[in-house]
């Protein structure tokens, strides 16, 4: 008979955000799953980098230095570090890996990292900001690269970003795993779909302004639907294409769409919970057809229908007009066609909506990422 595996002694590292959501539903979902944790944390605020200038030497430099904060703290728990089984690196953590990777050769400990971005392809390729044939694009690309490759275990959100760490970063296949990125359940807290018999929706996109996203389609299909008084749009965030956005939008003088960009995030939640349909990634774009981004899993996890691109990881995840409705992207059209129909349909919204809900509670759940992250650092002791 097979022994029980222990429970593993973790070490959560690093500079990271403890209020940053991702953060804030790793550390939940590994103690629902019995885990004893050791934070070892120099907290440091997140901060969104949306314009060529933070991406210069000088800033990228002074933010590094900044993150060097974590020597005290592991000097400070020292004696405790002796104990843990892993030391686990907390998002953003690119940086913070070089230092746990002292740490984890000193105390003789495994090194996992969950990476969530790829910096060079999140600066470079979808937000613009990075010229990847620079100096500094290369030096990027290489460090990372050396990053990943320091760690025993780092974590791809889909099979597709396992294949390209592997094949564009060179990490070996025997050091990746796949973790879904899950969202956290007290963040975006579910309520029962209402909507079941009306035909008046509420289209509600939430996040990043990047260029990745889409939200250009998003205007041109509200512009489309002007004359449509069933059809609103909610639109809750900022980012590096929000003021070229609401400019157009103001421009048209659409009154089917309402802007919430200035509002504090504890303020959101009611916002979110008003959707009939809550919009994923509708760009085209190479990124879109590896990863699925946290807006997908908050709408699934709030019990809302979520309307996203059809790309090659969603197809793998999802089931069109089952547990999502799956969208061609980079077309406001065929947007406007799948706003319709489930505008017409108010029994698919309902199907689609609780069926997605049913795949959160069993897979991307705090404790459910938690049980499987745990799982694959029993395997690596």
């Amino acid at each position: 008979m097979k022994s029980k595996r222990k429970i593993p002694y973790i070490c959560f590292f690093g500079t990271y955000d403890r209020d940053y959501t991702s953060n804030r539903m790793i550390l939940d979902g590994l103690k629902q799953n019995g885990v004893k944790i050791l934070e070892v944390n120099a907290n440091t605020k997140v901060t969104k980098l949306t314009t060529k200038v933070e991406m210069s030497w000088l800033a990228i430099l002074s933010r590094i230095l900044k993150k060097y904060r974590i020597v005290s703290e592991v000097w400070k728990n020292r004696k405790k570090l002796r104990n843990v089984d892993v030391i686990y690196v907390g998002y953003p953590g690119h940086v913070d890996v070089l230092a746990a990777y002292i740490v984890a050769k000193i105390f003789r400990k495994k090194l996992v990292f969950n990476p969530l971005l790829i910096i060079y392809n999140g600066f470079a390729d979808e937000q613009g900001i990075l010229n990847k044939t620079s100096l500094l694009g290369k030096a990027i690309k290489f460090t990372e690269s050396l990053i990943y490759n320091l760690c025993d275990v780092v974590f791809a959100d889909t099979p597709f970003q396992h294949e390209h760490l592997r094949d564009d970063f060179g990490v070996p296949a025997r050091k990746l795993r796949v973790l879904p990125i899950g969202a956290d359940s007290k963040g975006y807290v579910y309520t029962p779909y209402k909507n079941t018999m009306s035909k008046k929706v509420n289209v509600v996109y939430y996040g990043l302004y990047s260029p990745i996203h889409g939200v250009e389609h998003i205007i041109e299909a509200a512009r489309l639907l002007r004359s449509d008084p069933d059809v609103r749009f909610t639109m809750i965030g900022q980012g590096n294409t929000f003021k070229k956005n609401y400019a157009r939008a103001k421009k048209l003088g659409l009154k089917n769409i309402t802007f919430y960009h200035d509002i504090p995030e504890s303020e959101h939640l009611p916002l979110l919970q008003s959707a009939d349909i809550f919009l994923g990634f509708l760009q085209k774009h190479p990124t879109v057809d590896r990863v699925i981004p946290n807006k997908v899993y908050q709408g699934l996890a709030l019990g809302r229908v979520v309307l996203t691109a059809d790309s090659p990881v969603t197809r793998s995840v999802f089931s069109h007009k089952e547990n999502a409705y799956l969208c061609k992207p980079a077309d406001p059209m065929a947007l406007v066609v799948a706003i319709n129909t489930l505008k017409n349909d108010p029994e698919l919204r309902t199907t689609i909506a609780a069926n997605g809900y049913q795949m959160y509670k069993k897979s991307f759940t705090p404790k459910a990422v938690g049980k499987q992250l745990v799982t694959y650092i029993q395997e690596i002791l």
